[in-house]
């Protein structure tokens, strides 16, 4: 029995040596990730997932991708129920890999508490929560049974047009004469927002922000942050347009297929029901409503949302949705995303190769929907001139 002793320790010794090397390698290969990517220099939590596709709702049919109907209650609960085994991220800063592909990231998702936000961040958010709900008196809620299950979604900035001569315009609804004041000194506050928005995208990840502006300086794409066609790109520039969701959003898992982006960037924020400003503190009562990846039975639990969640995540490429959270009659969880569409990036290609030739073609800026506003109204040419003057003089 004595003869098997050294072989015993050897085969420990060639198994700990083995370990040794692969955990070596792996930590080689997350610190070539972190440095690709360009995330910040801090502590992450890496994880690692299984592939296993899982439908959560076997029952409904779906045709060219689209589900046929919305969920009944009691197959929304028994899919909450499957999705209460995932694996949940509550904390920190976590990078999660394909397990088909190491060289893949599905997602990068930051919690900021506000205790580590300062005042001007905080500031800032307050901004686009308020600037966003401030927006809906002048865009539609997106109708498609096939994106929306539950809650609102909305959308602004630029989009693919298919009105005659129109390459592509804004989404705006047709305003009144009331609304022509408040629509354009809304709209002039355009840029912070980018700002804002682009800077919280590139610290997060510096690579895929920079993929999605090269996409946008490609293609001449206009960012949701201008006004008008053919501005410069700003530092800030990441996305033609933002989709924002509130009152209990949920939607079908699904794949954004119509992207052109790789990257997706994604924010949630608390916010008041009544004015949509940010909610820091204990009063904040929504809990569930997870955004979750089926196919690898892992999402972000909110239930302890004390502060700010950013996730870049590849839309396209991986299947995700969002669960339905909590009712409140004070609150409601806003998301935010930005990625960038294939059928506006083909317009904007078309138009810059010359495709479009005729005298007639436009593209419908901020300023189309103010002057089409004071046309339809028949606005008379003293009422015009004021309009025009106490509007636009301090650009001319």
């Amino acid at each position: 029995m004595d003869t098997w002793i050294p072989h015993r320790n050897r085969n420990r010794s060639t198994k700990a040596a083995n370990n040794k090397r692969k955990s070596r390698r792996d930590r080689e290969e997350r610190a070539d990730r972190k440095a690709t990517l360009g995330v910040p220099d801090t502590s992450i939590h890496w994880h690692r997932v299984k592939y296993s596709p899982h439908n959560l709702y076997p029952k409904i049919r779906w045709v060219n991708d689209h589900p046929t109907r919305s969920p009944s209650a009691r197959e929304l609960k028994s899919a909450m129920e499957e999705v209460s085994s995932y694996h949940f991220l509550t904390s920190g800063l976590n990078i999660v890999r394909d397990p088909l592909n190491k060289k893949s990231i599905i997602a990068i998702i930051e919690f900021t508490p506000f205790s580590q936000l300062t005042p001007s961040e905080k500031d800032d958010l307050n901004f686009v929560s308020t600037f966003l709900h401030q927006t809906k008196p002048f865009i539609s809620p997106v109708r498609s049974s096939s994106r929306v299950w539950g809650g609102l979604m909305w959308a602004l900035g630029w989009r693919k047009s298919y009105d005659e001569h129109q390459m592509a315009g804004r989404y705006i609804k047709k305003i009144d004469l009331s609304q022509i004041f408040n629509f354009n000194s809304h709209y002039q506050q355009s840029p912070r927002l980018g700002h804002i928005i682009g800077t919280l995208f590139k610290n997060l990840a510096k690579l895929p922000f920079q993929s999605n502006q090269d996409i946008m300086k490609k293609y001449n794409i206009p960012s949701f942050a201008d006004l008008s066609y053919g501005q410069l790109p700003e530092d800030s520039t990441c996305s033609p347009h933002i989709t924002f969701t509130t009152n209990g959003f949920f939607n079908p898992p699904h794949k954004d297929k119509d992207d052109i982006s790789e990257y997706a960037f994604v924010l949630f924020l608390p916010t008041r029901s009544s004015d949509g400003s940010l909610v820091d503190s204990s009063e904040y009562d929504i809990t569930s409503g997870p955004f979750i990846f089926p196919d690898h039975k892992f999402g972000i639990n909110f239930d302890q949302q004390h502060g700010i969640v950013k996730m870049i995540w590849q839309a396209n490429k991986y299947t995700h949705c969002t669960m339905p959270h909590s009712s409140s009659q004070n609150f409601t969880r806003l998301g935010l995303s930005v990625q960038i569409n294939a059928s506006l990036t083909a317009a904007c290609d078309r138009y810059n190769k010359g495709f479009y030739t005729d005298v007639k073609d436009y593209f419908a800026t901020h300023f189309y929907y103010l002057f089409d506003c004071l046309k339809r109204f028949s606005i008379d040419a003293t009422t015009f001139g004021l309009f025009i003057f106490f509007t636009f003089g301090l650009f001319f």
